[in-house]
């Protein structure tokens, strides 16, 4: 019995492959060219980039309460032109893990507070910022212009002294 089926199985397999190679094309009288016409086929999935000059760490002005900027380039690969950004963070803490100076972000003119009760640890994932705005999205590596995100602590002159830090995240996504 085990004969039988080892033997229908190779049967199998090599009239498979038999007909596999029997794909030719027929070759032309005139000069024997031959040839197949091969369909080929893939999707690009949208994306998006973003480049900044190395500045990933800001240091703000928490004395006179200036506003500092975050400039980036911004690319997807969508016809539409547009990108979405959003940005978020974590409350702006002392080092005493106590008090908090709120940041208040813009980006174009999109405006939002990153404070005690607003921020991306909150229930609700705050995000401050959560607008569309035109990108790049030519095909020669042109990241088009410079976007610019203002990060400005709120402060009243009364904050507590210490350390305060937090991080940011700025997200593009394509639309």
């Amino acid at each position: 019995m085990k004969a039988l089926t080892v033997s229908l199985i190779l049967t199998a397999m090599l009239s498979a492959s038999a007909g596999a190679a029997n794909w030719s094309s027929e070759a032309r009288d005139t000069d024997g060219q031959t040839q197949f016409y091969v369909n080929l086929q893939d999707d690009v999935p949208q994306r998006c980039r973003m480049i900044t000059q190395p500045q990933l760490t800001i240091d703000m002005d928490l004395k006179e309460g200036k506003a500092s900027q975050f400039e980036f380039k911004a690319w997807c690969n969508v016809d539409s032109r547009q990108g979405k950004l959003v940005v978020g963070a974590s409350p702006c803490i002392n080092n005493n893990k106590k008090d908090i100076i709120p940041l208040a972000v813009e980006f174009e003119n999109a405006k939002g507070l990153i404070d005690a009760n607003s921020h991306s640890s909150s229930a609700t994932n705050y995000h401050a910022i959560d607008v569309n705005f035109a990108v790049s999205n030519a095909t020669a590596l042109d990241m088009g212009d410079m976007n610019v995100l203002k990060i400005k602590p709120v402060v009243n002159g009364w904050e507590k002294a210490g350390t305060y830090k937090t991080n940011m995240y700025v997200s593009l996504y394509p639309q």
